[in-house]
């Protein structure tokens, strides 16, 4: 219980004289110098690096206070000190660390309808921080360059925290950008000169030692070993040693590279909902990788944007803190990334406005709450999720809690956030639109943009469409349904889908599904068992229609005349892998019918074998008139296992 009340609210970069735009990290040090080296130099002293400028006066707006709101350390944030604790996460509370999995003891929403929503006023906090100290040291340099009046106060209000897109599409060539990952960056100083200064996007050094609770964490796939406890500093793929020299570079630009093409088509489905759906069920679809109101025979899903965004922790973090939710935050990289999320949260709903959480969700006549389902720091288990409920622990300037309708919209008559995007295949998204067609039409751009255009893909037997609607012929779209227990290998863990190659394809990664979760270490004999009845992940995986179109030439068929021969001859071409952070194979299983069944005694245990991962397919249909507008996804067909022979233990944990 804190002894007094004190409140640090979020209030963005209000009173700089607008809503300006984030940029991209590349377009903000290329094209905004100024902006970029107040950035630099502002982040560097909110993270309280020895030589930067000693001018942060808030603890709530250190980079250390921030970080850990996400996960560890199980604290108050020291921006929402209360006296009433009556619900707070507590380590000695049996109720809180009993429970199998115990309840989750950092801030964050995961697995909930909330979570792109508690997530937008955090990279808000960030943002105010070191949009405050950037404001000073920008007065600072004027004071002391009179000659540059005007140009840095000028930057420093408009500076907005910039993203990064991993769904561009020379990632896949290009990697991250060396801005992300190289220790030091070339900045703009007073009179127009350079200089090379400490990058802090590249890591991040705890401050005031590491905290209490951090733990080490254990791979045994690989026998590695995350030294929590002991690194003093934040690393991405780094050896397995209590002091590494460093992050390995070159091992995560070739990880992030083959994971590329994967998140591009992924990010391109979450702009192909129908105009048509239930508003609460899109949204829950949307928003999150549980999807509470999922029943098991339900096999329809365009992916989560939750579910990108937990794929993408992985690809950067390794062996890393990115890869673990009670660390992620501590690293830099981590912000830039919830930016881009947001980014595309701003795009998404400014394309279907209709499509929220509401209340809840109605099934069988019956109504259902949404839920919290594990508890955060200030929520207990099961907590019901509201559009009107806190958003712990991030207070508006009245000082009640942010709220989900809050952080809702970028327009300039919604709740004000004080930031924008640049302009995106037509969205301005602080800008409504003025009518659905336009919605429509812009929604389409995005996904043609990141690489989901059927229409072009297709060559140019009719399911139920809309009346202005007409069906593409011989076309359908193919997805892998993934549904993943959660708590299978008690850390987080990847399906991988491969294509193993034929006369027309070389092999290649196809996509990843990422159960990212924290280790439980609640004192209970019977974890494993009852963590069988856990949550499920879900995901989705398109197959790139040039590979289907490569597996029916190497087999000679056609889709028309042969469907079902096509169904298989697709699921016998795939391999799937279960990894771990590392890379490193749990467990693995050849698809199709004609491949042997795996011994009983070799086989992956039902604790960790996947739920479900199925092959699936809708069919396109496009405007009679209108080709501009989007397709309509329909005639949704499961077709059954893909992975129907078993999976095979490769490793212990397996077992």
């Amino acid at each position: 219980m804190s002894a007094v009340e004190y409140h640090y609210p979020v209030i963005g970069r209000k009173g700089t004289g607008g809503a300006f735009d984030r940029f991209s990290i590349q377009q903000l040090a290329k094209d905004h110098p100024y902006q970029f080296a107040l950035f630099i130099l502002a982040f560097t002293a909110v993270q309280q690096r020895p030589e930067a400028h000693q001018v942060i006066e808030e603890p709530a707006a250190t980079y250390m206070e921030i970080a850990g709101i996400h996960g560890k350390p199980y604290v108050e944030w020291a921006g929402d000190r209360n006296k009433d604790v009556s619900a707070d996460y507590s380590a000695t509370d049996k109720k809180d660390t009993n429970p199998v999995p115990s309840r989750f003891g950092g801030y964050c929403n995961h697995g909930a309808v909330v979570f792109p929503t508690w997530h937008r006023p955090y990279v808000m906090l960030i943002e105010q921080s070191i949009g405050n100290v950037a404001e000073q040291l920008a007065h600072d340099i004027e004071a002391n360059n009179p000659g540059e009046r005007g140009m840095w106060v000028k930057a420093a209000k408009e500076l907005r925290f910039p993203y990064w897109d991993w769904a561009e599409k020379d990632v896949a060539e290009n990697g991250l950008p060396p801005v992300l990952y190289e220790d030091k960056v070339e900045i703009m100083a007073a009179g127009g000169k350079k200089q090379i200064v400490d990058n802090p996007l590249s890591f991040f050094s705890y401050v005031g030692g590491i905290p209490s609770d951090f733990t080490d964490e254990t791979d045994d796939s690989t026998s590695q070993v995350s030294y929590f406890s002991k690194w003093t500093r934040t690393f991405r793929y780094a050896a397995s040693t209590p002091d590494p020299e460093g992050s390995q570079i070159d091992l995560l630009q070739k990880t992030f590279k083959a994971g590329a093409l994967d998140l591009r088509r992924r990010v391109a489905h979450l702009f192909a909902f129908n105009d048509d759906e239930n508003p609460a069920l899109a949204w829950d679809d949307f928003s999150n990788h549980t999807a509470e109101s999922k029943r098991e025979m339900d096999f329809v899903n365009k992916g989560s944007l939750e579910g990108v965004h937990d794929t993408v922790h992985n690809l950067l973090g390794g062996n890393g803190q990115m890869s673990y939710p009670d660390y992620a935050g501590f690293d830099p990289i981590f912000f830039l990334h919830h930016s881009n999320v947001d980014r595309l949260l701003a795009l998404w709903e400014w394309s279907y406005t209709e499509y929220w959480m509401g209340s809840g969700y109605e099934h069988d006549g019956e109504q259902y709450p949404w839920t919290q389902a594990r508890g955060t720091y200030a929520q207990v288990y099961n907590e019901q999720l509201l559009p009107d409920g806190p958003l712990q622990p991030f207070r508006t300037e009245k000082g009640d809690y942010w709220t989900s309708s809050q952080a809702r919209f970028l327009y300039k008559d919604a709740y004000p956030k004080y930031y924008s995007y640049p302009e995106f295949v037509g969205i301005k998204v602080d800008q409504a639109a003025t009518s659905s067609q336009e919605r429509a039409l812009a929604r389409k751009k995005v996904a043609a943009y990141y690489g989901f255009d059927p229409q072009t893909t297709a060559k140019h037997e009719d399911p139920v469409v809309p009346a202005d609607h007409t069906v593409i012929p011989h076309y359908r779209t193919f997805m892998v349904h993934v549904k993943l227990p959660e708590h299978a290998y008690n850390r987080s863990y990847s399906f991988q889908l491969h294509h193993k190659g034929n006369a027309n394809s070389a092999p290649q990664l196809v996509g990843t599904i990422t159960v990212f979760t924290r280790p439980d270490h609640s004192p209970c004999q019977a974890c494993a068992v009852r963590r069988e009845a856990g949550s499920v992940i879900r995901g989705m995986i398109p197959i790139p229609p040039e590979l289907i179109e490569s597996i029916i030439k190497s087999h000679a068929g056609g889709l028309a005349a042969a469907f079902d021969k096509t169904l298989a001859d697709i699921k016998g071409e795939f391999v799937g892998k279960l990894v771990d952070a590392s890379g490193s194979e749990l467990a693995g299983a050849k698809g199709g019918l004609e491949v042997p069944q795996v011994p009983h005694h070799d086989a992956a245990s039902r604790r960790v074998t996947p739920v479900e991962i199925s092959l699936v397919s809708a069919a396109v249909a496009e405007h009679v008139e209108k080709k501009d507008r989007p397709i309509y996804l329909c005639d949704w067909q499961h077709h059954d296992a893909i992975f129907s022979r078993g999976w095979l233990a490769t490793h212990r944990d397996s077992k």
